[in-house]
């Protein structure tokens, strides 16, 4: 009877342990179930994090970048507008360059030496002309000159750029005056006149008579050139004279031109357009 008391404690004890061994298995494996539960979506929840962050990261350098190049593009779009600015300048300027107004024409009539000086006289014939370079106003007029080499002595003022540019009504294109007619051998004073005080030349005479602001400069020439202020005022950069010349040749005639900005110009024209 003992033996078997003892055999039955002892199947019991083993079960007991048994049991137990099989509840710590179940507790353990639910324990390991619920935090699996528990910590599979906090690591996915981090993973994603992680993602949107590394997304986050990207999204802001490319926010930079795109910041960058937009800057970059307003740079850029500011740098073209002011190159163009400067091309429509230049190419206004170099335009206005070219822009050439036919004032007069010099044909040589003839060209002997002095006997009592040794020197070479010319004879030239005087004419103003339009822009087709027909001859306009009075008739030509003849001067014998002491020399080869023949001065065209104008007053001329000269605008500042930006009227030319805009072509202004009054300051649109530089104007002169026809002072005299002179050869290298003969001081401007022993030159013959070509423009009376206070007229204008008949090719810039605008409408056929000169405009109070031009008479104005021409009344004042001298103050205005020596006054900057008063200059300014008008809308003048120069006031000055100016004597283009030329070493002429028997039978050749000779253009002279001005242009919009104040140059001069005189050249032979070619034989079929004289």
């Amino acid at each position: 009877m003992g033996k078997i008391n003892d055999t039955v404690r002892t199947v019991n004890s083993s079960v007991r342990t048994l049991l137990l061994a099989v509840l710590m298995v179940a507790a353990g494996f639910a324990g390991w179930k619920g935090y699996s539960l528990y910590n599979e979506p906090q690591k996915k929840l981090a993973e994603k994090q992680q993602k949107v962050d590394q997304l986050a990261k990207q999204l802001a350098g490319a926010e930079t970048q795109i910041a960058e190049q937009q800057t970059r593009i307003g740079e850029l779009e500011t740098d073209i507008a002011e190159k163009a600015a400067r091309i429509d300048k230049l190419e206004t300027s170099n335009r206005l360059l070219k822009l050439r107004h036919r004032i007069a024409r010099l044909r040589t009539v003839d060209q002997t030496e002095n006997e009592q000086t040794g020197r070479v006289e010319t004879t030239i014939e005087f004419y103003e002309v339009n822009a087709e370079g027909a001859p306009i106003g009075a008739e030509p007029r003849t001067f014998t000159v002491e020399g080869d080499r023949v001065y065209v002595e104008c007053l001329v003022a000269k605008f500042d750029d930006r009227y030319v540019e805009e072509q202004d009504l009054d300051r649109g294109t530089a104007i002169c005056l026809f002072q005299r007619i002179f050869g290298e051998y003969q001081q401007p004073t022993e030159g013959y006149e070509l423009d009376e005080s206070g007229t204008t030349p008949t090719s810039y005479a605008r409408g056929g008579e000169m405009s109070p602001f031009e008479q104005r400069i021409w009344r004042d020439f001298w103050e205005i050139a020596n006054d900057r202020k008063k200059a300014a005022e008008i809308g003048i950069r120069a006031a000055h004279a100016d004597a283009p010349s030329i070493r002429v040749q028997p039978g050749k005639v000779y253009e002279l031109e001005l242009r919009s900005t104040g140059e001069f110009t005189l050249r032979p024209l070619p034989s079929d357009a004289t």
